[in-house]
């Protein structure tokens, strides 16, 4: 339920949110939503960017395997 709610504030804010942004938006306490945005994170779902001298949390964009393939492929093959 708190990562849901965590994921829908990432969604809905269009930008990167540092840690306090996200506690005020959920309501949830600094310590237990550190530990719910690593776990996030180990599942692939959130990432940390570094924004000036803050951290902040994201959504997390996949590229499709067949795009980092076709890059490969041409980094790699003359």
């Amino acid at each position: 339920m708190r990562r849901e709610k965590i994921l829908e504030t990432l969604k809905g804010a269009g930008k990167p949110l540092t840690l306090d942004e996200i506690s005020q938006q959920t309501g949830i306490d600094l310590p237990r939503l550190r530990v719910d945005l690593f776990r996030l994170m180990g599942e692939g779902k959130v990432e940390r960017r570094q924004r000036g001298n803050e951290l902040t949390w994201t959504l997390k964009v996949s590229v499709p395997l067949e795009e980092r393939y076709e890059k490969l492929t041409k980094k790699y093959v003359p």
